[in-house]
């Protein structure tokens, strides 16, 4: 856990930086420190910004692969950031706001 008591998924490098992170649904979103077998949260948010460290593509691979585990470990439902029902779909959208971002990110650094 963190220091704003989420959990962070860290890369596998020396630096260790944040790739994404785990927070509960509930305001401020932070988990106990202690008697956490006692915390209970209605869900999960699961979050990362944009850019990463790495392959961002990957990151989000492996923050939809995570997130599936969760919900197939807690009996959950992926939703998307409207609360409705994740889709491939949604996921294909996410994906391209990926690369997209890559791709302007990139941009500006050929002009700097």
């Amino acid at each position: 856990m963190g220091s704003l008591s989420i959990y962070h998924r860290l890369s596998s490098d020396s630096r260790q930086t944040p790739q994404f992170n785990l927070a509960s649904m509930v305001e401020p979103g932070t988990f106990p420190t202690e008697d956490v077998e006692q915390f209970t949260t209605p869900g999960l948010t699961l979050f990362t910004q944009l850019p990463v460290p790495g392959d961002s593509m990957a990151v989000f691979s492996d923050l939809l692969f995570t997130a599936e585990r969760l919900a197939a470990l807690l009996d959950g439902e992926l939703q998307d950031d409207t609360h409705s029902a994740l889709t491939k779909q949604t996921i294909e959208h996410l994906r391209g706001q990926i690369i997209e971002h890559r791709r302007q990110v990139q941009l500006a650094r050929s002009k700097g």
